[in-house]
């Protein structure tokens, strides 16, 4: 799944009408991504080629790790247990709950909708990985049904979040994030 969905959806489950809660939702749905995010920024800011990138350094076994240990249920539900534990010891411990959870999400679909570019989720324990029969990019794979469904949920989800928060830099943000999803895929044509 892209990672504006995994955003908005970290929203959308833990935000309410609660700000602090929302954006603990976001910083979860998307910290399993920032690795990858930066790698892929850095190395576009050096000059490499998407092909190269995608095609070759993806799989490395040095990115494949940090995936891992992005993605890892293991992890993940570690932090949750823990924060769970002690969210009455401290108000914030509840923020963590929040982030851990929105972050096992994230894991969780994402285990579901990646094929050969999936992710090691039971790092540290195993480097094996789930093979989904779908893809949810690759139109051999049923991305192409997969990317129109989460099109139509990122924008739902959106517009709920729209309705919660009038907020015009949380409005901004929202008409970016629905803007991503007409420029990542044009960016992806034109290439």
């Amino acid at each position: 799944m892209n990672t504006q969905s995994h955003i908005l959806m970290g929203a959308v489950l833990f935000g309410r009408n609660i700000p602090r809660r929302a954006w603990a939702g976001v910083l979860g749905g998307l910290l399993p991504d920032v690795p990858m995010l930066a790698i892929v920024l850095a190395l576009k800011i050096s000059g490499v080629p998407d092909q190269t990138i995608f095609g070759e350094l993806y799989w490395q076994n040095w990115w494949q790790v940090t995936n891992g240990v992005a993605h890892s249920f293991i992890l993940w539900g570690a932090l949750l247990a823990f924060s769970f534990a002690l969210r009455h010891r401290a108000p914030w411990w509840t923020l963590v709950s929040i982030f851990a959870a929105s972050a096992l999400i994230h894991t969780s679909i994402d285990f579901l909708v990646h094929r050969e570019d999936a992710h090691m989720s039971f790092w540290p324990l195993t480097r094996w990985k789930f093979i989904s029969p779908v893809s949810y990019w690759d139109w051999r794979h049923y991305g192409r049904y997969f990317s129109v469904f989460e099109m139509a949920l990122g924008l739902l989800m959106a517009g709920l979040l729209f309705l919660r928060f009038r907020h015009i830099a949380a409005r901004a943000a929202l008409g970016l994030a629905m803007l991503t999803y007409v420029a990542v895929p044009a960016y992806f044509i034109l290439l």
